[in-house]
């Protein structure tokens, strides 16, 4: 038999633990969510939950060996797939779920995302003067020009549209 690191072993104990003490437990899809909005999303629900993120095989063991006092709850293997957290919880899910949104804060967008919406950069006056970023916005497909000392966008355009990949050259841009 293959040895077991110990830290694996008291990760499987504290989620198993977690699942026998709490009425909810559920399955959370953690996908781009950077960590500092983790965190947030962590100290936002503190008080009645825990999140706990850890390897998916890590997460089936433990609901494997959390089944034999609450049947049923290995059912939620097939809710673990790439980046996820078991959340445990006092709450009602719906109650969760409300609290969980509401931990919601905004995040600049990564290159390859797939846009949530489309995005849409308004016309109007930038922050930059004349220079080599009129260029760098043309080629995004914006239409700047110089107006009053200031670059301007002249006309609202929509850059990306929802569900397509964000560029990289786009997402070093958005933030500015």
């Amino acid at each position: 038999m293959a040895h077991v690191a110990s830290w694996k072993k008291d990760i499987v104990d504290e989620i198993v633990a977690d699942i026998k003490q709490y009425p909810v437990i559920a399955v959370v899809d953690m996908h781009g969510i950077p960590a500092p909005q983790v965190q947030s999303m962590r100290a936002g629900i503190r008080q009645h939950a825990k999140i706990k993120m850890t390897k998916n095989n890590l997460m089936f063991l433990a609901l494997e060996e959390a089944a034999a006092d609450k049947p049923g709850v290995d059912k939620l293997k097939t809710s673990v797939s790439g980046q996820c957290a078991i959340v445990t919880t006092d709450l009602n899910p719906f109650k969760l779920f409300s609290k969980l949104k509401s931990t919601m804060t905004p995040a600049p967008a990564k290159a390859g995302e797939l846009a949530p919406h489309d995005i849409v950069v308004p016309a109007g006056p930038t922050p930059f003067g004349p220079g080599p970023i009129i260029g760098d916005l043309q080629k995004l497909g914006l239409p700047a020009a110089i107006d009053a000392g200031k670059i301007a966008i002249k006309k609202e355009t929509v850059v990306v549209k929802a569900g397509e990949p964000i560029s990289a050259p786009l997402a070093a841009m958005l933030p500015k």
